[in-house]
């Protein structure tokens, strides 16, 4: 009878200590394991979800963002899902990350979500829908979630021409070997998957909350190296697509551009046919109608791989681009650097003082992403620039700030 009791009490035991999963390291190794792992453009191995699943998925990621994880993970392993509490302890100080990702052995491959516990950046969520296909974004988005500390990074569980099935929504591609309509694996090109339900619930339920999605191109001649969109052709109250654009300049001022809805007779790869670009952008049908105004919280990125995605030496430029341009929710940058430096007089109708620690170099740029000047003093004359906005890029021992400047 006692050894009856004992093996009762072990099959209870188990899911307890499943359930409560951890693990430490650095999220960007645990994240880039799961990306090499993920299937290929064969195999036929993602599986579409049905109504029933796509409802408790809405409700998984419901509890998450409400710290629900006990809810949430006794949720997730009906779906074959489990969410791991991981410590980063690469990072000072330590962050959390909550890991929602499938078990093994996998049989979705709907992708893996990872949420900070303490974002940073609470309205900043990234997105590589084809991780698999366009080189590195996967690799990417999660260096650049991680420095950013964002509110959540979503990546793609399968490449995206791995399912024989074809999705019902508009628009065609040669990527996956003969001109057709779009795969159900491509998380881009579908409304019913794990991906999109995911966006919808941080759309509806985060209201400033602003999409970047990550993408690749080959480049050809007579493109430029990044093409930005809002999914549209118009122009947003907060043109984040422009922001981005100033502050990749920044980083590297031999980028060139085309934002879909400036140079509005452009027409390659500007992400109209997006299902979430279309969502977020209120579509009258999210599968089959490109979205005719804009809500400006959906950014399609498109990049050339040599100088933004090959690797970390090109993925810190976008991570710098983000944290300028969606600044702190928490009021501090990493180090508490935007705080330890100041500017002053700001505006100013001539010379701007930098008070700061252990401060290097400084670096003058006009809006048009051009450096000016270069500096290794602690002011900057402005006397004989003409009025407008400025931007320091302000070197110091713990590390970059960006600074605007006004000059009147």
């Amino acid at each position: 009878m006692m050894k009856n009791n004992v093996i009762v009490l072990f099959f209870l035991v188990i899911p307890i200590i499943f359930f409560g999963q951890t693990a430490t390291g650095n999220i960007e190794s645990y994240v880039g394991t799961i990306i090499a792992n993920a299937p290929g453009s064969s195999g036929d191995n993602y599986t579409e979800p049905n109504t029933t699943e796509l409802n408790t998925w809405d409700g998984i990621i419901s509890n998450i963002l409400s710290e629900n994880i006990t809810t949430a993970r006794s949720n997730a392993n009906t779906v074959n899902y489990q969410i791991t509490a991981f410590t980063d302890t690469s990072i000072s100080p330590n962050q959390i990350f909550y890991v929602l990702e499938e078990k093994s052995p996998q049989s979705n491959y709907w992708g893996t979500y990872v949420f900070s516990k303490t974002p940073t950046r609470n309205n900043l969520i990234i997105q590589a829908t084809h991780s698999k296909f366009d080189t590195n974004t996967g690799k990417q988005a999660i260096f650049c979630f991680k420095n950013c500390i964002a509110r959540a990074v979503f990546i793609n569980g399968a490449h995206r021409c791995n399912s024989n099935n074809l999705s019902s929504c508009s628009g065609t591609t040669s990527v996956c070997g003969s001109n057709d309509s779009y795969r159900v694996s491509d998380m881009a090109h579908t409304v019913t998957s794990i991906f999109q339900k995911t966006t919808e619930n941080l759309f509806n339920t985060i209201s400033n909350s602003v999409f970047v999605q990550l993408h690749g191109f080959g480049k050809k001649t007579t493109d430029p190296y990044v093409i930005l969109s809002n999914g549209t052709r118009e122009t947003p109250t907060n043109d984040y697509a422009i922001m981005i654009k100033d502050a990749l300049l920044i980083e590297d001022n031999s980028l060139t551009f085309k934002l879909a809805h400036i140079n509005t007779s452009w027409t390659r790869l500007i992400g109209f046919a997006n299902t979430q670009g279309r969502l977020i952008n209120s579509s009258s049908n999210h599968c089959n109608a490109s979205a005719t105004a804009t809500s400006g919280r959906f950014i399609h990125i498109e990049q050339e791989k040599s100088k933004l995605r090959d690797d970390e030496n090109d993925w810190i430029k976008m991570s710098n681009a983000l944290k300028n341009v969606f600044q702190s929710t928490l009021a501090v940058e990493d180090y508490n650097l935007n705080n330890l430096i100041s500017v002053f007089p700001n505006p100013t109708s001539g010379k701007v003082y930098v008070n700061g620690k252990n401060i290097n170099h400084i670096e003058v740029y006009n809006t048009y992403g051009q450096k000016i000047r270069n500096k290794n003093i602690s002011f900057i004359d402005l006397n004989n620039e003409s009025s407008g906005i400025y931007l320091l890029r302000i070197k110091s021992n713990q590390g970059v700030v960006l600074k605007k400047v006004i000059r009147l």
